[in-house]
């Protein structure tokens, strides 16, 4: 008996695309971010999938990536430009002699990532090097304060040995990713409107979580709900990741299904948000699935671990 391959998306929107976790899986069947980010969904991409009753690797024929960082939007770059991935890999093992420390310093005082029509190599391996030194600290270019911050208060270190991605990951991690996907990218999830989207069209939404850093300014939760309905009333699957159904959606009849347990990789330690739910504008086809590890204890229906 032939097995037949389930068909491509015909078109999957990240509207706050970040590091374009859940494309990626969907393109390939166990890729994953060469550089992690907070909030990054790697960790929960093939459970997203399982919802929606996709297989990782089942691919999309066209991709559109809304991403207003641009270090991000330069990562995005690499997804869609086959060869790039080698050629930062290149800058980065030039790299490799001199003071990780030295180095990491050198790099911020150039100043934020810089993206425009042409993407350098040299200026995608910056902000990965600056991004990747301390796994710790997530890291941002602060404007008011004209540096390089950690995105919460404070400032900036160092991982040393410990805690600093090693540049020979960094270049295996980037071969990894090098591609050739069919995609757009778009700064603003608010300017980009979903004109003549094709059936079978799928919008996933990562915003900022309500109560993390960053969030009122970035993009609050009435726009989030604006720019849902938008998508829904033109006809593509909206989908959204929060650590809350969101109580307005589902007022309207939206689904929420639960993905806590099914993060793979490394526990949540120093964040304070640790559920995972999903608020979807048609019910799911599938159950995300069993926990990738044991759960621990409930407390109030809550899942712990």
């Amino acid at each position: 008996m032939t097995m037949r391959l389930a068909p491509p998306v015909p078109l999957l929107v990240e509207l706050c695309a970040g590091t374009a976790a859940l494309s990626l899986r969907l393109a390939r069947r166990d890729a994953r971010p060469p550089v992690s980010r907070m909030g990054s969904k790697a960790a929960y991409a093939s459970a997203i999938l399982r919802v929606l009753g996709l297989r990782p690797g089942q691919g999309a024929t066209r991709y559109g990536w809304c991403e207003p960082d641009p270090g991000c939007r330069l990562l995005l770059e690499v997804y869609r430009t086959p060869g790039l991935a080698e050629e930062v890999a290149s800058v980065l093992v030039k790299w490799t002699g001199e003071d990780p420390r030295h180095l990491w310093e050198r790099l911020r005082a150039e100043g934020p990532a810089r993206w425009g029509p042409t993407v350098d190599p040299r200026e995608v391996a910056r902000w990965v090097r600056i991004i990747t030194a301390n796994r710790l600290i997530p890291v941002h270019w602060d404007q008011d304060r004209g540096g390089w911050f950690n995105s919460g208060v404070g400032g900036t270190t160092h991982g040393g040995d410990q805690f600093a991605t090693s540049i020979q990951s960094l270049v295996t991690k980037f071969l990894d990713v090098d591609g050739d996907l069919c995609a757009e990218v778009f700064t603003d999830s608010r300017a980009y409107p979903p004109t003549e989207i094709p059936e079978g069209t799928i919008a996933y939404m990562d915003p900022p979580y309500v109560g993390t850093t960053g969030y009122g300014s970035d993009l609050p939760r009435e726009e989030v709900i604006t720019i849902a309905r938008t998508w829904a009333d033109a006809g593509a699957w909206v989908v959204i990741s929060e650590a809350e159904p969101i109580p307005e959606l589902v007022a309207d009849g939206w689904s929420k299904v639960e993905i806590t347990w099914t993060r793979k990789g490394g526990a949540r330690t120093f964040s304070k948000q640790q559920r995972e739910w999903l608020t979807l504008s048609r019910p799911p086809r599938s159950h995300p699935g069993p926990p990738s590890r044991p759960i621990l204890s409930r407390k109030r229906g809550k899942v712990l671990r």
